[in-house]
């Protein structure tokens, strides 16, 4: 399993496949990954690609990751967390699949799972922890499909593939905008978290003062995870979240807002079969 996980949410996931799979007394190992640029292997008889949607497409490291795997000919998925359950993000995947099957993989399909939102707007931590339970009850029947290595595919609309397409400029735009990231030297501490921990090394400090580069993918792990909320994220500023969620709290007291009201109520209700097809 190689994972990218911008503020920790995928991780959750793909830890819950993992232990599901061993489990299953599968043999699995979890490999953290950051730019893209690490690469793989294609010894495993199974690989699973764990990465969060970002404006309904895979971020520009997950992308880079996938270049940058050998050919091989091993079963392939796509775990993937999103802020909403939306099957507008069904789609979100499709370059992967390109880019994985010109290398010889074996496509065998995708899994979605609903985390909180890092950008946007913030969820309760009650909402957190019943998406974090949801997919607890999800993830077996994942795991199990993972293990017999069936087919998995998810539904994509024609307007999952419109919106995809529309919205690929984001990687581009995230590119630009983390140039205009600031941090407020009133609130910053300088504890330098945020330079250690970016991913792709777009943050720097020299002579006293942060400057942002241009290899920004978007995955807001710098401003979420900023103790003091001194990071402001360019021209979405007014989207911001700061600050980790609560996942103990109790699911059972979570209330469900007015956004996507319907497909929040389905997703935490319905079964998986009902947005797959084999």
């Amino acid at each position: 399993m190689y994972v990218f996980s911008g503020t920790g949410n995928t991780l959750r996931i793909a830890e819950l496949m993992r232990d599901a799979l061993k489990a299953s007394a599968v043999q699995v190992t979890l490999l953290p990954f950051e730019d893209g640029t690490e690469g793989g292997v294609n010894t495993a008889d199974t690989i699973i690609i764990c990465y969060p949607v970002h404006a309904f497409n895979a971020p520009g490291n997950i992308i880079r990751f996938c270049k940058n795997l050998p050919a091989g000919r091993s079963n392939l998925y796509f775990l993937k967390t999103q802020g909403e359950p939306l099957k507008t993000n069904n789609a979100s995947s499709r370059e992967l699949i390109h880019i994985v099957r010109r290398k010889g993989y074996r496509y065998r399909g995708e899994f979605r799972f609903v985390m909180p939102y890092n950008i946007m707007f913030r969820h309760s931590d009650e909402i957190a922890s019943k998406m974090l339970d949801t997919a607890g009850r999800r993830i077996p029947d994942a795991a199990r499909i993972v293990a017999e290595g069936k087919k998995h595919l998810l539904k994509r609309p024609l307007r999952a593939r419109i919106i995809s397409r529309f919205f690929g400029f984001e990687h581009a735009a995230m590119r630009l905008n983390g140039r205009f990231y600031r941090v407020n030297a009133a609130r910053c501490t300088a504890c330098l978290e945020c330079v250690e921990h970016c991913p792709v090394g777009n943050i720097r400090f020299e002579n006293g003062s942060f400057s942002f580069g241009k290899e920004c993918v978007g995955c807001m792990r710098c401003a979420f995870q900023c103790k003091t909320d001194a990071i402001r994220i360019g021209l979405v500023d007014f989207m911001r979240v700061n600050g980790e969620y609560d996942f103990t709290k109790d699911p059972e007291k979570a209330v469900i807002g007015r956004y996507c009201h319907k497909s929040y109520k389905k997703y935490f209700g319905e079964e998986e079969k009902e947005d797959s097809y084999d």
